[in-house]
């Protein structure tokens, strides 16, 4: 049986476009940008090197299908820590450890998710930014952050802040500025830093 019949009989009701999409995350968290391409995503799928373009246009259409996928795991991960903190401090610093998290965990998706000017959120991306900027209402409203920043301001100031330590531990640069552990800790530390909130156990 030829490679093109195979795709036909193994794959059914878009079945191929995402275990493309998931072969491609395998590559980029092995390989990274550099080795990736729809000929190694075609060959680990076991079909011909045409039958990606029955679903993605190029390889940037696969790669925002892939940042798309990663937003979609960052939110079940965000979700998650909403759904078992109730504590507004200690959830904004889970949160937050979450991110960082995700970043060192994921480091080719995380990239992916950010690259080039066409790397912008989807809806499920701004769910994600939503659910930071909510942690951050509620901190607010129980008076352990500041209440002069809008929650706007402060949410972004948060993001930017988890955003750059994560891209600085991916690069391994953090340790050399003293920034180097779990990344719970590296989250709680900056957050506390911050916004003058305290860190678990303390």
């Amino acid at each position: 049986m030829d490679s093109e019949r195979l795709a036909r009989t193994s794959y059914h009701h878009g079945a191929l476009r995402q275990a493309l999409i998931d072969g491609a995350r395998d590559i980029l968290a092995e390989l990274g940008h550099e080795q990736f391409s729809l000929n190694e995503v075609a060959r680990r799928a076991g079909v011909s090197t045409s039958a990606p373009y029955r679903h993605f246009r190029d390889r940037d259409e696969l790669l925002e299908a892939v940042a798309a996928d990663g937003y979609a795991t960052l939110y079940n991960c965000l979700h998650q820590v909403v759904l078992d903190t109730s504590d507004p401090a200690d959830r904004l610093l889970r949160l937050g450890g979450a991110y960082v998290r995700f970043a060192q965990e994921h480091p080719g998706l995380f990239m992916t998710m950010f690259r080039g000017p066409g790397g912008i959120p989807d809806e499920v991306g701004i769910k994600s930014y939503e659910i930071l900027q909510c942690a951050v209402v509620e901190a607010q409203r129980a008076e352990l952050v500041s209440t002069g920043p809008s929650p706007e301001l402060l949410t972004r100031s948060i993001w930017a802040a988890l955003h750059g330590l994560s891209v600085l531990s991916l690069r391994q640069l953090a340790a050399r500025f003293g920034m180097d552990g779990p990344p719970e800790e590296l989250a709680a530390g900056t957050l506390s830093a911050l916004l003058g909130l305290r860190e678990p156990g303390t």
